[in-house]
């Protein structure tokens, strides 16, 4: 979309303004920011090219304008002025991620606080694709007919507790047994390669143990695909006013709850290697209109590892949050290249 300058430069201060205030913007408002130098009539006359071109809304006739999707897609793209971090914030992010000898679930939780803490909005990290691939231990414990609590850890320390239904009840002793017997499979093997070894050695009780290891399978087959996701920050968004309505927020955060919509926006980060914003129906799955999401890919060398970033309002401080995702990815991929992982 081609704008004149003039043009630009009102959709750029009209964005920033809505930024810090929430609020419709006027002609008035923005005729008293100093880098226009325009008159209101003038300004007024350009909000109504911006609002034919589908870059503007007004709710109220009398009111003032309003970004469309369309209008912050073209502020993010072209008229954003990069922010950099302060000396003292970077500092503080280094010193969050890289001392210590956490594990790799501390260190993932430690960036997700970081990144909520910093933006204050709610923020996601989702884990290395591979961990769910490698097991240390696994233990089934019978909770009743039918259930099964499946507990295990895997190489890089992670515990996940996840329930699996199957057909055929098993008693404790019997699930003892395949604890046991799992475990000593499960040595220096992923848990695709157990399964086809099992197969070979219990042909004889192949329908029990295919039971239980397809619900199980079943159960871990989104992570262990796509690694998990850790979220935090979620109650920063009570203090944006776009969230005032409990409706709205209800739904973002039971979006946040079942992840899987999550897990997938942050899948399509890994296919690029910068940051990408996707704003209102750009990030398909959250069905919650009025959200942002600032994501990147953190690396090891140069395999992308997992993703990372922050979600708000459409109106967040794009500036700031590309700044915090870029950087964090930055250090967390420094911590990950160190560490071998």
């Amino acid at each position: 979309m081609d704008l004149s300058d003039r043009n630009r430069a009102i959709l750029r201060e009209l964005v920033n303004a809505y930024i810090e205030s929430a609020e419709p913007v006027g002609s008035r408002t923005l005729s008293k920011r100093v880098r226009l130098g325009l008159s209101p009539a003038t300004i007024r006359n350009a909000m109504a090219d911006l609002e034919e071109m589908g870059l503007l809304y007004h709710q109220h006739a009398s009111a003032g304008r309003l970004p469309t999707e369309s209008g912050l897609r073209y502020f993010v793209d072209y008229l954003l002025e990069k922010e950099g971090l302060t000396w003292g914030d970077q500092l503080a992010i280094e010193r969050g991620l890289i001392s210590g000898e956490d594990d790799l679930e501390s260190t993932l939780r430690k960036a997700v606080r970081l990144l909520a803490d910093f933006s204050g909005h709610a923020a996601v990290v989702s884990a290395p694709r591979h961990i769910a691939r490698s097991l240390r231990h696994i233990e089934f414990v019978r909770i009743r007919d039918g259930l099964v609590l499946v507990i295990t850890v895997s190489d890089s320390g992670i515990v996940q507790n996840r329930f699996a239904r199957i057909a055929v009840d098993l008693p404790e002793e019997r699930l003892r047994y395949w604890t046991s017997y799992l475990n000593r499979k499960l040595a220096h093997m992923s848990l695709a390669e157990a399964r086809d070894s099992l197969l070979q050695d219990l042909e004889a009780e192949k329908k029990v143990f295919d039971a239980l290891m397809d619900a199980f399978i079943a159960q871990r087959q989104g992570s262990a695909e796509r690694g998990d996701v850790f979220v935090g920050g979620q109650m920063n968004l009570l203090d944006q006013p776009e969230f005032s309505s409990m409706e709205r927020l209800r739904a973002l955060l039971q979006a946040f709850e079942e992840k899987t919509a999550l897990v997938c926006l942050l899948d399509r980060c890994l296919e690029s290697r910068g940051v990408q914003v996707l704003i209102g129906a750009e990030g398909p799955g959250i069905g919650v209109p009025g959200c942002g999401m600032v994501l990147a890919p953190y690396l090891a060398g140069e395999e992308p590892l997992g993703s990372l970033g922050v979600v708000g309002p459409m109106r967040m401080n794009y500036a700031r949050a590309i700044a915090l995702v870029e950087y964090v990815a930055q250090v967390l991929s420094e911590r990950f290249k160190e560490s071998g992982r």
